[in-house]
């Protein structure tokens, strides 16, 4: 890529990957390195307006290891649109590490103008998919949340995150909570008591020593869950919009059933 001239517009964005001040290194996720890739580049202001004008977009990426990729459109004043698509192949992101995207325009009065660059980043490594299981405070010798559990669940239910090797500041952590009839997290989900708890950036102290978080409010998260009944909770860890990490799950039983009686405990 020449350094020559000015760098007349924005770096162009990815469809699917986070821009640049969220994510530096643009990490392309899975999926998007296995489909291919589609580089949006908005319209320039100077753009053709006459039937015998026309602009030349170049879209460039450059990674070691393989040719440069250069992808060459014309527009005409009957092709303007607020913004262009253009697409990269699968096969040109077959190469593990970072390369440089931008783009070049050539106007109908040949004046060049470009982007500022950006890093993309490809890594076609296996996310990892059984990290430690998170857990739950306060369960009793057997593994269960009930009556008489301290807190009492009705206040919530205290889930924890072990330390977190291996991962980033910055890194983002989402936890999903599951209830289910079962003491096992298995057969009918609760749907309604479905929850996502998100820590969007994970802290030093966070990854060396772990976290918790509280499940609540108990009438909507807990409270389906009313005898030999079961929550499973699973984090997945994201940098950007790239999957790098996804935990086993953990299983708490629950039962708010008192003992010898039919009735329930809690409000």
């Amino acid at each position: 890529m020449s350094n020559q001239g000015p760098l007349d517009f924005k770096p162009p964005s990815v469809n699917g990957v986070e821009d640049p001040d969220l994510d530096p290194d643009g990490y392309i996720p899975l999926d998007l390195l296995l489909a291919g890739i589609e580089v949006v580049v908005p319209l320039w202001p100077s753009h053709a307006t006459g039937p015998d004008d026309r602009d030349l977009l170049t879209v460039y990426f450059d990674q070691p290891g393989q040719p440069l990729i250069k992808i060459e459109n014309i527009y005409k004043a009957a092709d303007i649109k607020p913004q262009f698509v253009i697409p990269i192949n699968a096969s040109h992101l077959q190469v593990n590490g970072q390369g440089k995207l931008w783009y070049e325009l050539l106007d109908t009065a040949d004046h060049r103008s470009k982007s500022e660059p950006r890093t993309l980043t490809i890594d076609h490594a296996p996310v990892p998919m059984t990290l430690t299981p998170p857990g739950f405070l306060y369960l009793n010798l057997n593994g269960y949340l009930n009556c008489f559990t301290q807190p009492p669940i009705w206040d919530g239910i205290f889930v924890t995150v072990p330390p977190l090797t291996g991962f980033n500041p910055g890194d983002r952590l989402e936890l999903q909570w599951r209830g289910y009839s079962s003491l096992n997290g298995s057969g009918v989900e609760y749907v309604r008591a479905r929850k996502k708890i998100v820590n969007p950036a994970l802290s030093d102290e966070d990854i060396r020593q772990g976290f918790k978080v509280i499940v609540a409010p108990y009438d909507v998260h807990i409270k389906p869950m009313a005898k030999n009944s079961s929550a499973v909770v699973r984090y997945r860890i994201l940098r950007g919009r790239r999957l790098v990490g996804v935990s086993k799950i953990g299983v708490a039983k629950i039962d708010r059933k008192l003992p010898g009686h039919d009735l329930l405990c809690g409000p």
